[in-house]
């Protein structure tokens, strides 16, 4: 470890202990910015992100003692639903109704591997959703989220513009640095997807014109990036994205521009992409002529969901056992083996039903409400007729919702940070006040039953 990596470790630590909602902070820069696969010379193998998960924890212990933790929160249906998920994906190990047992596959995480990181997950989870109790901090997350996504987007242009893309490609295909977690396109991808809604609805709650527009012209150069990693599920996901900026922009003329931007940034920068696109295409053609059988003719995608479904048909309780999906799947096709290629089915067919429905929950119960709006007489942050956060919020789970549709996400940590900003947004606008100041305003801030029992207040948010 080098002298850099070691002061930032120390410093990130000493800060867990004395602020331990900078060590949250601290600990997803580390883990969702890949520090260590990004500078690996200056990191090494040290275990950085350990230490600033044990430094945080004991600074959760000290804020505890001075009663600085609303634990009631742990009772909330979305920390309920994450425990028991939790059990049911180790409990699917050992009461797998799928005796048969493999070798490894290489290539793929081993299932020691996958339940390790996913408990280590699933941890921090519950460690930021106590100390993300206030705006200013979920606002903190989010602006550390969008520097993240700066950089990345800096980093694939570059790498672009100065001819390295030949160090990071793959047939053309942009992917992140070596042992990261971005080293699939289709992951790396998902960054520069939530570079749009992120920075545009950060953007809108600046006050100062030049602020906002410097912040808007970022968003062009990640559609660059997206489109060197020829992700089509990224593409369909910032399609979807942008369609919702659209419908519920606070700014016009911004939208138009974004949708317009985007249709023309796809034809004329996307070229291998849209290519990747019409090859699919034609090979599905090809090979339905030739072909014996109409499981041979489907995209390996399609083939992948037909298997993850008669998996779940046969193992609905347990499924084959977390990482088993790619093993068991010679059992059910005979063509060439291939991962779920569906989060939902991911999680489904290897632990079960149950699993697989607490997952679709946790998008479901926010995308249902993604155009909800407020009571009419309400005024929210800088004066805007709708909180950014909702709408930046919905927007994240709405394009994570579609490309999960595409890729296998269990131990993805972004999309469970995307999972701690959605709960500590609804934790926060259900905080009681004290009697001397009045409820914040949020679309979602009560119920209607809710409402009805309070006595009327001045909806506008003093933020």
């Amino acid at each position: 470890m080098s002298l850099f990596a070691a002061l930032f470790t120390a410093a990130a630590c000493l800060l867990a202990l004395v602020v331990p909602w900078l060590g949250v902070l601290a600990y997803y820069l580390f883990s969702v910015g890949q520090m260590q696969s990004m500078w690996p010379l200056e990191f090494g193998d040290a275990r950085v992100s350990l230490l600033i998960t044990a430094a945080t924890l004991i600074g959760l212990c000290g804020a505890t003692a001075i009663k600085n933790v609303n634990y009631r929160v742990l009772f909330y249906p979305q920390s309920i639903l994450m425990l028991i998920l939790c059990i049911w994906v180790n409990m699917s190990i050992t009461y797998s109704d799928y005796l048969v047992h493999y070798d490894h596959v290489k290539g793929q995480l081993t299932q020691e591997q996958i339940i390790e990181t996913f408990n280590k997950i699933i941890v921090f989870f519950f460690i930021a959703i106590l100390l993300i109790n206030t705006r200013k901090k979920l606002e903190g997350l989010i602006y550390l989220i969008a520097i993240i996504l700066v950089y990345y987007t800096y980093w694939a242009n570059k790498v672009y513009l100065t001819g390295e893309f030949w160090l990071f490609g793959d047939n053309g295909r942009l992917g992140g640095p070596p042992k990261s977690l971005y080293f699939d396109e289709n992951y790396l991808a998902m960054l520069y997807v939530l570079a749009t809604p992120i920075l545009y609805y950060i953007g809108v709650a600046r006050k100062y014109m030049v602020v906002r527009y410097a912040i808007w012209l970022i968003i062009p150069l990640s559609w660059h990036a997206m489109f060197l990693t020829g992700s089509r599920g990224g593409l369909v996901s910032l399609g979807v994205v942008c369609i919702y900026i659209f419908f519920r922009s606070y700014n016009k003329k911004a939208s138009i521009g974004i949708v317009i931007g985007l249709i023309v940034a796809t034809i004329y920068q996307s070229g291998f992409l849209l290519t990747r696109v019409d090859e699919t295409i034609n090979d599905a053609n090809q090979i339905e002529s030739t072909v014996e059988s109409e499981e041979d003719a489907l995209d390996p995608r399609l083939v992948s969901w037909l298997v993850g479904m008669k998996i779940l048909k046969d193992h609905p309780g347990f499924g084959v056992g977390v990482g088993n999906f790619i093993l068991a799947f010679p059992d059910y096709s005979n063509t060439n083996k291939h991962v779920a290629h569906n989060t939902f089915l991911q999680f489904a067919a290897e632990s079960g039903l149950v699993a697989g429905l607490i997952y679709l929950w946790f998008f479901g119960i926010r995308i249902i409400q993604v155009f909800k709006r407020g009571p009419p007489d309400a005024v929210y942050h800088g004066g805007l007729p709708r909180d950014y956060l909702d709408d930046l919020l919905n927007s994240v789970f709405l394009g994570f919702f579609v490309v999960a549709v595409f890729l296998d996400l269990m131990v993805y940590e972004l999309m469970y940070l995307t999972l701690v900003l959605g709960f500590a947004k609804y934790a926060i606008d259900r905080q009681v006040e004290p009697a001397t100041r009045q409820p914040k305003s949020s679309i979602y801030r009560m119920d209607q039953k809710e409402q009805k029992s309070r006595k009327p207040a001045n909806q506008t948010y003093a933020g």
